[in-house]
């Protein structure tokens, strides 16, 4: 059956999150990698400089990259990683395998990012490294990391421990992660184990306990990214909130990707979804409100505030605590954002409630450099006359041509 008219086909980025992953392990693997259908964004640019800059042969090949000879042999002193937390965190330990110092530094925001848990992981693990404070920028230097067993007590993100599954593959001797209970997006430590497991490496993962054995892989590899599902929440949104089909070409189920939940959320306020070989469809419209834990979603959160503005009865967002540590602080971004179009939202122990309304007013959202407020509320603005998006172009930070896509 041929689309109608009315109906919205978006072709969805391939996945950021799965795409950084993917750079890295293939830089780490003594073999060959071919990663195809890899996202070509600001974040993942990022990655792929610095691993140059650290040494890896990288090299376009039909909408592929080639990964030759791993990192090792420094290129560049310095590495410039923008306002990427997950670049910046995979990264830093690594740069202990490079034969000289690399110095590591951002935008103002990065340098606002909490990284005291990293570095004292790193510190355990016997790396050697200069920071001011707990933050950026940071210079490592060449040092053996030894393994063993780390504890953490607690963690802002997860990105810490995808970090030391990553680096673990290169220690003297085999790694045990201990994970606090509520450690959080813990669906992004399982597609870092997932994907170790595609690499062949025998990690485990199981009661808040990572093991990830030591030893370089060695193997031809062939990997091609997935789509983001981050990003089809924006479409999702624009469904609900509007009221029309939303065809996902490319979709597969089940996924690497925790946000995958996002289909499952729209059927709980009343959406159909159907899933095809070749594509996911999903219709309806937002039918009820919803109250959700969010702790392992955090990148639903914003499209999830904006659905808020658009239900049949207030929407509670729990536990996201941690987004006040993304690119922007996004709950704050999230609120000021809703009292400019006339919105109602509270923040209590760290449950974020939106009270929807029946009526709106035009508004200039702030975008506070974040790709997630922008494109969110871009799509408020499909229902909302007269909003503009101040700085719209971050969102080449993981969705280039996102604004192309709402336009068409």
């Amino acid at each position: 059956m041929s689309p109608s008219s009315t109906d919205k086909i978006i072709q969805l980025p391939p996945s950021k999150s799965v795409s950084h992953r993917a750079f890295i392990l293939a830089s780490l693997n003594t073999g060959t990698s071919l990663i195809e259908s890899y996202l070509q964004a600001e974040d993942t640019r990022i990655t792929r400089e610095a691993l140059t800059a650290m040494g890896a042969d990288i090299k376009e090949e039909g909408d592929g990259l080639r990964f030759g000879a791993p990192i090792g042999l420094r290129k560049k002193d310095k590495v410039f990683l923008g306002n990427s937390g997950s670049s910046a965190r995979f990264l830093i330990p690594l740069a202990s395998y490079i034969n000289k110092p690399v110095y590591f530094y951002g935008e103002s925001r990065l340098h606002d990012r909490p990284f005291a848990e990293l570095f004292s992981a790193l510190e355990q693990t016997g790396g050697k490294f200069k920071a001011a404070g707990n933050t950026l920028p940071v210079t490592v230097s060449p040092a053996e990391l030894r393994g063993g067993v780390l504890k953490f007590d607690e963690l802002p993100s997860s990105q810490i421990v995808t970090a030391f599954m990553l680096a673990a593959l290169w220690m003297e001797n085999d790694l045990t992660l201990q994970l606090p209970e509520s450690t959080p997006s813990q669906p992004y430590i399982r597609m870092t184990y997932q994907l170790l497991q595609r690499l062949g490496i025998e990690v485990k993962y199981e009661d808040n306990t990572v093991y990830v054995p030591s030893g370089p892989p060695n193997l031809d590899w062939y990997f091609k990214v997935e789509k983001d599902f981050s990003a089809a929440s924006y479409w999702v949104l624009y469904g609900l909130i509007n009221g029309c089909k939303i065809i996902l070409p490319g979709i597969t189920l089940p996924s690497l990707q925790g946000d995958e939940k996002i289909f499952e959320i729209a059927e709980m306020v009343g959406a159909n979804i159907m899933l095809f070989t070749d594509r996911l469809e999903m219709e309806g419209r937002i039918e009820k409100g919803l109250s959700l834990d969010c702790h392992n979603i955090p990148d639903l959160v914003p499209a999830l505030s904006v659905l808020g503005l658009f239900a049949p009865e207030p929407v509670k967002l729990m536990n996201i605590k941690h987004l006040e540590y993304k690119e922007s602080n996004r709950v704050e971004a999230i609120q000021k954002n809703i009292a400019a179009l006339g919105g109602i939202s509270s923040y209590n122990n760290n449950h974020l409630t939106i009270q929807p309304q029946k009526k709106y007013q035009p508004a200039r959202i702030s975008s506070f450099n974040d790709h997630r407020i922008a494109m969110s509320f871009g799509v408020a603005g499909t229902r909302i006359k007269g909003i503009t998006i101040d700085n719209p172009d971050c969102v080449s930070k993981s969705y280039p041509a996102f604004w192309q896509d709402l336009n068409r």
